[in-house]
């Protein structure tokens, strides 16, 4: 299960994370989705960070991996015990009885498992891949944890992701890419993506370890705090700001949809 060619290794090092606050107002403006200014304020400001040295898997955790820790542990997921997770179908809709073993509910979850071993688990929560990361850490004796935001800033940037700016513009990685519309075309459509790309970015949000709080005192957002965590990379429903390395998406740490995931980092 573990081998160390799956992950990258960062030395040590400093990136600077995030969006300069007089851009805010521009790429706002300039933003054909509807996203609201708030959601893009809180990308900023920019800030220079150091981090330590860490490694990140270079794909997204599988089913096939994730069903390993549950036939080890007898772990609930919390989908399966609620009954129910979410869905888009236009909007965000409860689904009931869709767990990571069933994630649409249709004939769409018979591709899904009989591509398990290169399909991302889906309809995780951020509580659910902490409990896959903690088991990790004891069946391995190293420290597995989820990506601290930063990480997953650096591994972007490493990665190619786009910036808001190149999004923003239409040059990016993406001038292949078309957001979907549906799960048929999704699921269908994440497959390609997972046999062409090396990282793996833009398939579905990832988890990171955060909490969804301000780089510094200087933006004020209703929704800091410790009530949400952060998902980085977008999805193939996302658009292409959403997908950008800069751009945070935040949900509670008890959310799961069929376009939640998320990688590993060890150190």
């Amino acid at each position: 299960m573990f081998h160390i060619d799956d992950y990258i290794l960062f030395h040590s090092g400093e990136i600077e994370i995030g969006i300069d606050p007089s851009a805010v107002d521009k790429i706002y403006s300039s933003q054909k989705y509807n996203l609201r200014k708030e959601y893009i304020a809180a990308s900023s400001p920019r800030k220079k960070i150091t981090y330590n040295e860490f490694n990140i898997k270079k794909k997204l955790i599988t089913v096939n991996e994730f069903s390993e820790f549950i036939a080890d542990t007898s772990y609930i997921t919390e989908s399966e015990r609620d009954g129910w997770g979410w869905g888009w179908s236009n909007r965000w809709i409860k689904k009931e009885k869709v767990s990571w073993r069933t994630p649409f509910l249709d004939k769409n979850d018979e591709y899904y498992i009989s591509n398990s071993e290169i399909f991302p688990v889906m309809q995780v929560s951020w509580n659910d891949a902490v409990e896959y990361t903690d088991w990790l850490s004891i069946i391995y004796g190293e420290k597995f944890r989820l990506p601290i935001e930063y990480e997953w800033e650096v591994f972007g940037n490493f990665a190619g992701a786009d910036s808001i700016v190149s999004a923003l513009s239409g040059r990016t990685e993406s001038d292949t890419y078309t957001k979907v519309d549906s799960d048929d075309i999704f699921i269908h459509a994440l497959e390609q993506k997972i046999m062409t790309s090396e990282f793996q970015l833009g398939l579905l949000w990832e988890w990171t370890l955060d909490w969804y709080k301000g780089y510094d005192g200087s933006i004020v957002n209703k929704d800091f705090g410790d009530i949400y965590k952060i998902l980085r990379g977008g999805s193939l429903l996302s658009d292409n700001i959403q997908r950008s390395k800069e751009f945070r998406f935040r949900r509670c740490p008890t959310a799961r949809s069929p376009y939640y995931g998320f990688r590993i980092v060890y150190t």
